[in-house]
């Protein structure tokens, strides 16, 4: 018997020892189920832009030292659009809201508007530095001087009011840090790593983020109106949006699975077992995976939306190729022990090997250097490996436990004839034409080409949003009319207490925000550039009877010094944001738009140009924020496509060698499973789908799946090739018992991925469509290709001695 032979008579062992111990196996496997289930509330949702990165990722480190000494970069902005700002009306509507906000929403650490802007001014000697509505305009003529100051101070264009004077702003800014004691905190055992461990605060949490935008929500509804419209932009609101259109299209894309499995394993197995029970084994290896994650501390994210379905579908192929043949034994008359013993021995192999390649395809994800699919190259083999145990364990044991009938006068869908032999005849189609079919699929790859050469890299989340999506037209319009809000932040370290008293360095600071505010991101213009120079020249100003011509850098050390004391001791905590406490490291914040990451490292490279050739080489700087948080996202993106997909190749390859037993047709086989991903990427080019961090996931995903029929396909061929001699044969035996299980397989993938279809986030949508295409794609390849492949590489010879018999661990007659 040979190594493959002896392997599957194990498998039908397992099985009678399963039917022996049945009880204890589905106490062990429930019980198994209720103790990682036991984490689930445990699980968390995090779809920050920084936490894409790794915890221990440089850029990730530098940002993390910035907002513990500068707070968070991001904000909500609410952008109202009165019919006119500069009315009495709406400034007392505005200073309302102001005023709500700080009273109703939680977590805040400041809110500005014109109400409370920065004013400085001068009245003899004396620094005044109020807020700007301070003293509230009670004329038309002190409305228009208001109307006045704010247009001509830089500091307010684009920030707190449109150029044009359309639009207002209100900027809500978090807390940086959590509020949450232990008691309150159920994830305090799961801190962030790095931080927690060495005793340091932890950022504000999601719950805390999410209940602000709740709160503020609310809060908008009551001063939103026709008449007065706002609009909810930035960091936290998009978390907020993210997380609701998860949970709304995980109950979508659950609901829809479910239904579409129930009805498609009713329609194959026409038994209630046929539908309960793989059902059953599915729910509970998901509810293990996902305590798993929960005990792993893994956040859900945008980028593992697709995985509870994911996992649903993966898990009910393994048990269909099971349950196929057990009914099929039972129809020719064999017992329930026989049947679930010869199933396990026929098909055990091939799912423990598709499980692993499945497993290793998404595997590759887990050395990604973005945290949300390196997440997913965690969870989603786990979940794979769960799927298989319990469909080794809980399923026979439930089939040993759960009556089961013969039904031997009623077929299924996969004892009828008209599907084998239809599988049959496109097997021997290509058997019989080996040549024309390769030479078709040739022709196929070389139209597909065009589309290859059109993929682009980009991420742009903005764009993962419908058009006439609430979040969408804030981010639009925060761009249109205020030039974004997006930041580079500079850190300029003098390396000595006092170093920001120097002018001259304060001078080349100022050149380098004038210089960055004449660069372009892409086609669009940068905002502007914010720092310790703009206090600094707002204090001369106004320490010179505030006249225009003094609004300038003092350019004498001791005035610096002066001037600066002064402002500090005129209750202004402004510095706090533009400086640390000893006047060492100034801040230097530059404003752009938000657009797609792929044009922030061109960006981000050329203001570091700049500023180093500006500052000089005396002068140590660190560039980080959010832009140059999407920028290491975008090189991470390069570099997780082309390292994942080696990754995987390079795994899966020599496993599918070692298990059909021959290089040339174990890399034969692997031929059809690369077309899928080559039509996938040329589709993806023809329909101008970009290469973002949704849909990179398709190419380990395609690999670990389409490898599956292949296996299956392979592992039955091997089998009649043993005793046959005939490759032939061997093609139209293996798809007449395995073609129909194939084929269902790939409808259950098709459709599960199909469900994706209903997502709201187009990303998602995406995904759904390419990865259903490649399933199709896959199923087409493994019975046309591979037949013609394996024809032509493998040699006729004479039949194995007393053949025809049944080929090693198949249970139907040959």
């Amino acid at each position: 018997m040979t190594l493959r032979g002896r392997i599957e008579a194990a498998f039908g062992r397992w099985g009678n020892w399963i039917i022996r111990w049945r009880w204890l196996a589905v106490l062990a496997s429930l019980g198994l189920t209720a103790g990682l289930g036991s984490y689930l509330p445990q699980l968390r949702i995090d779809n920050s832009g920084d936490a894409m990165l790794r915890t221990d990722d440089p850029a990730r480190l530098l940002y993390n030292e910035f907002r513990d000494q500068f707070g968070r970069d991001e904000s909500v902005i609410i952008i109202l659009e009165p019919p006119e700002v500069f009315d009495f009306a709406f400034l007392e509507k505005l200073r309302a809201f102001h005023d709500a906000i700080e009273a109703e929403v939680p977590y805040v650490e400041e809110v500005t508007s014109l109400i409370n802007a920065r004013n400085t001014r001068g009245e003899g000697d004396e620094l005044i530095v109020e807020d700007l509505l301070e003293r509230w305009p009670r004329s038309e003529t002190e409305l228009q001087a208001l109307r006045e100051r704010v247009l001509a101070n830089p500091l307010y264009t684009n920030i707190l009011i449109s150029e044009d004077a359309r639009f207002t702003t209100i900027n809500v800014k978090p807390l940086t840090y959590s509020t949450l004691t232990p008691e309150e905190d159920v994830l305090a055992g799961f801190a962030e790593e790095g931080r927690a461990a060495a005793g340091e605060p932890e950022f504000l949490k999601f719950e805390e983020t999410y209940a602000l935008v709740e709160k503020l929500v609310e809060v908008d509804a009551r001063f939103s109106s026709e008449e007065t419209r706002t609009y909810l932009v930035g960091g936290p609101i998009f978390e907020h949006g993210f997380a609701n259109t998860m949970q709304s299209d995980i109950s979508v894309f659950m609901g829809l699975c479910t239904l579409m499995i129930i009805g498609l394993l009713a329609l194959l197995f026409r038994r209630a077992s046929g539908v309960f029970l793989p059902v059953l084994v599915v729910v509970t290896s998901a509810i293990s995976s996902f305590g798993i994650m929960a005990l792993l501390d893994i956040p859900f994210s945008v980028t593992l939306n697709m995985l509870p379905a994911f996992l649903i579908v993966v898990g009910i192929c393994d048990s269909v190729h099971i349950l196929a043949i057990v009914y099929q034994q039972l129809a020719k008359g064999r017992t329930k022990s026989e049947a679930i013993s010869i199933a396990l021995e026929h098909s055990g192999l091939a799912v423990v090997m598709t499980s692993i390649t499945t497993a290793c395809g998404l595997l590759s994800f887990s050395i990604a250097e973005l945290a949300p699919v390196r997440h997913l190259g965690v969870i989603a083999p786990i979940g794979v490996m769960m799927a298989l145990l319990y469909s080794l364990i809980l399923l026979p044991a439930l089939l040993a436990i759960f009556p089961l009938r013969s039904k031997a006068g009623q077929s299924s869908l996969l004892q009828r004839r008209v599907i084998d032999r239809f599988l049959v005849g496109v097997g021997s189609l290509a058997t019989r034409h080996p040549m024309r079919v390769l030479v078709a699929t040739g022709l196929i790859l070389l139209l597909g080409l065009g589309g290859l050469l059109r993929v682009r890299f980009s991420h742009n989340d903005l764009l993962w949003w419908p058009e006439d999506d609430p979040l969408r037209i804030a981010a639009e319009l925060l761009d249109r009319e205020l030039k974004g809000a997006s930041t580079v932040e500079l850190l300029i370290h003098t390396g000595r207490e006092n170093g920001l008293h120097d002018p001259e360095l304060l001078n080349r600071i100022e050149r380098v925000m004038r210089r960055s505010e004449t660069l372009k991101v892409g086609d669009l213009p940068v905002n502007k550039a914010v720092s310790i120079t703009d206090v600094l020249k707002e204090t001369h100003q106004a320490l010179n009877e505030n006249r225009r011509e003094f609004y300038s850098i003092p350019q004498d050390r001791r005035l610096v010094a002066q001037e600066l004391l002064l402002f500090e001791n005129s209750g202004s905590d402004d510095l706090e944001d533009l400086t640390n406490s000893h006047f060492e490291t100034a801040r230097v914040s530059v404003r752009t738009p938000w657009v797609d990451a792929v044009l922030y490292p061109d960006f981000v490279a050329e203001t570091v140009a700049v500023t180093r050739e500006i500052l000089g080489p005396d002068v140590e700087f660190d560039v980080t924020g959010g832009v140059v948080i999407f920028t290491q996202i975008f090189n991470a993106l390069l570099h997780t496509m082309a390292r994942s997909y080696v990754f995987a190749l390079a795994i899966i390859t020599p496993l599918m060698i070692l298990l059909i037993g021959s290089w040339r047709r174990g890399l034969a086989a692997m031929i059809p499973n690369l077309i899928p991903i080559y039509l996938v990427l040329s589709l993806m080019g023809w329909m101008g789908i970009p290469l973002d961090a949704s849909t990179l996931l398709i190419g380990g995903v395609i690999i670990g799946l389409a490898v599956d029929d292949t296996i299956h396909f392979m592992h039955k061929f091997n089998g009649y090739y043993e005793v046959s001699g005939d490759p032939q044969q061997a093609v139209r035996e293996t798809l007449a018992t395995t073609g129909s299980a194939l084929l269902f397989t790939s409808l259950v993938i098709a459709f599960g991925f199909g469900v994706f279809l209903a997502a709201y986030i187009q990303a998602t949508y995406w995904f759904g469509l390419l990865a259903s295409f490649a399933t199709v794609v896959a199923f087409l390849a493994d019975v046309l290709v591979a037949p013609a492949l394996m024809v032509l590489i493998t040699r006729r010879r004479s039949p194995r001695a007393g053949y025809p018999l049944r080929a090693p661990g198949d249970p139907i007659a040959a």
